[in-house]
């Protein structure tokens, strides 16, 4: 038992007092008088009930002091005090890896002055037996230590030192959320933790963290925020977008055009003012140079400043010399179809690809038809004597079956049929074979190691083989005889054809870091490496990777044609990490749990409950005397 105010007992002087009282009260004085029977008799009554009344007065002293008593704990409150958790000195710090930690003042990151910082807050908390969580956010947060104790304090200390030579810190952005929730949880388990956050962001808003600035006033930084190859009227433009952060300043963008028009290097530079954080765009007109370029390997931008932050001093572009695509049309009497619908997917992908498309009929050129030197082979009508091996193959309307194709022709058939779907395949993506007529075909009785994707009144009439050694198309029917050639599922067809034999590896030539990327492939692998010579290898697509580092990465492969295909792509720091002061809005809330007040049990109401009792006692004992 407790008592919430101890002077309540003060009131116990009251017991004192009402001895005083019973000591001064005058006691009953005997008196002789004359008296008759009655006086006599009454006498006689009375003195029968002295011992009973002493017992009465005693009773009635006792509670009296009873209820003296009980008014004395009631002002003094008395409880049983519930058993308390005493409070727990428990810290957790956040480290912000975001790239703009990377941002140095005098040879110091603010990244090594946050792992610093921490090391002295660790320090004072396993001083005073406290506990101390650390959570790295990087490009996905993560615990580097979670309630570490004094006991831990040498391992601890040694491993926040690794942390600044193990590159921790990324080159992308940093998940400060997903580092604040994994914080929650350890004040979800003590609520009296402080969670802080050593950065160089401001925040308006940071409700329940305590943002750490380890930001240095002398810091800025100029940087190329992005870089982009423009064609007008055939030439190249590059537009380059420029900023300064934390200083106003006159910068020279330099612009070195590598390979320009298949020769050497043409360099470009032009002066531009940053002032108040603005972004500033100059644009490389390459008309105005002494070389117009409309073809290029690789452009580097760059700025020569001693700023606080060199990663993205530099941006490279990638994109001027796209892959060759090299098809070959072969027919006897050329049909407008299949020369129009290469035409019109040469313009659609001239933005991916370099295609160079050659058409050979027997009204233009006798020679011996070519079986090597494509990537992409269709011969209609007339089939070659042997099957190309180095490109796909697509055979329209075959007379004969090319040596070392495993099909037997059969007869022709006429009449007027609809189309139906065999197995599914990405080569009949988007197809309506029901609403397809076709008047005539050519029977196939063995198609070994084919598979057939559409039907014409039972028999295969559009079938696929994928091997190592040769991707062969059939189509045993000339688009004379169809009504497809005339809608849509005709370009879709040949589209789906280059989609999936001769995909774009790259679908841009610049990422972000820390950006995931889909890669396809014309070969059975292709490798990807990095500037820092980190190199990985797929066989399987499309194949995912996510781009850790900053720099140039150099893909390469070798498709059936067996030249090997080099392509390059860059990786910048995403631009928001370029602004080196920036300022967010608000940063994900802590959410404290409610502490709950202390449940003792108060005998306040006990002690009332006596008092009432003793009053009514002590009211009965005076009425019975009385």
């Amino acid at each position: 038992m407790s008592w919430l105010t101890p002077l309540g007992f003060l009131g116990l002087i009251g017991i004192i007092i009402l001895i005083i009282i019973y000591i001064l009260k005058p006691n009953y004085q005997q008196k002789f008088i004359s008296s008759t029977f009655v006086w006599e008799l009454s006498l006689k009554y009375r003195r029968k009930k002295i011992p009973i009344n002493k017992f009465k007065n005693i009773l009635l002293f006792i509670c009296q002091v009873l209820v003296i008593t009980a008014c004395a704990f009631i002002l003094a409150q008395p409880i049983i005090a519930e058993n308390e958790k005493p409070e727990v000195l428990e810290k957790v710090a956040i480290i912000d890896a975001s790239a703009s930690m990377r941002s140095t003042y005098n040879d110091v990151t603010r990244y090594e002055r946050a792992v610093s910082e921490v090391s002295t807050l660790a320090e004072e908390v396993f001083a005073e037996n406290g506990y101390m969580t650390v959570i790295v956010a990087g490009k996905e947060a993560s615990y580097i230590a979670q309630r570490a104790t004094a006991e831990d304090s040498i391992e601890f200390l040694s491993m926040l030192e690794d942390l600044v030579d193990d590159d921790t810190c990324t080159y992308g952005k940093a998940d400060i959320e997903g580092a604040v929730k994994l914080a929650q949880k350890v004040v979800d388990a003590n609520g009296d933790t402080e969670v802080l956050l050593y950065t160089g962001t401001e925040y308006l808003a940071h409700e329940g963290v305590t943002v750490v600035d380890v930001t240095e006033n002398g810091e800025w930084n100029a940087a190329i925020l992005d870089a982009e190859a423009l064609v007008e009227e055939n030439y190249y433009t590059f537009k380059v977008s420029v900023a300064v952060y934390n200083r106003d300043a006159d910068v020279i963008v330099h612009c070195d055009i590598k390979g320009a028009n298949g020769g050497g290097t043409v360099k470009m530079e032009l002066p531009v003012r940053c002032n108040g954080d603005e972004t500033e765009s100059v644009s490389f007109v390459t008309q105005n140079s002494q070389t117009a370029v409309h073809e290029f390997e690789s452009v580097h931008v760059y700025i020569s400043e001693d700023d606080s932050f060199a990663a993205d001093n530099d941006f490279y572009i990638y994109g001027g010399q796209k892959p060759e695509l090299k098809i070959l049309y072969y027919s006897p009497n050329a049909n407008i179809f299949f020369a129009g619908m290469i035409m019109s997917i040469r313009d659609t992908l001239s933005t991916r690809w370099n295609i160079e498309y050659k058409e050979i009929n027997v009204e233009t050129e006798t020679a011996e038809l070519p079986v090597s030197g494509y990537d992409f082979y269709i011969y209609e009508n007339e089939m070659p004597d042997i099957l190309p091996t180095d490109g796909v193959v697509m055979l329209v309307n075959m007379n004969k079956a090319p040596d070392g194709l495993p099909v037997i022709m059969g007869s022709e058939v006429n009449g007027n049929f609809n189309l139906a779907y065999g197995e599914t395949h990405e080569l009949t993506n988007r197809l309506t074979p029901e609403k397809m007529y076709l008047s005539k075909y050519k029977r196939l009785l063995n198609y070994e190691g084919f598979t057939p994707l559409l039907y014409c009144a039972g028999d295969p009439v559009l079938l696929v083989q994928e091997t190592e050694e040769q991707k062969v198309v059939l189509m045993p029917f000339s688009v004379n005889f169809a009504d497809f050639s005339m809608f849509v599922d005709f370009p879709i067809l040949m589209y789906n054809i280059f989609e999936y034999f001769m995909p774009s590896t790259l679908t841009d030539y610049a990422f972000d870091v820390n950006e995931k990327i889909s890669l396809e492939a014309r070969s059975e692998s292709l490798s990807v490496e990095s500037s820092t010579g980190k190199k990985e290898t797929f066989e399987q697509f499309p194949a995912g990777l996510v781009l850790t580092e900053y720099g140039t990465y150099t893909v390469r492969q070798i498709p059936m044609s067996g030249v090997e295909v080099v392509e390059n792509f860059f990786v910048k720091i995403p631009s928001s990490e370029s602004e080196i002061n920036k300022t967010l809005d608000e940063l994900y809330e802590i959410i404290f749990p409610v502490k709950r007040e202390n449940e003792h049990l108060d005998l306040l109401i006990y002690f009332a409950a006596a008092l009432v009792a003793l009053l009514m006692l002590e009211r009965l004992l005076q009425a019975q005397d009385s």
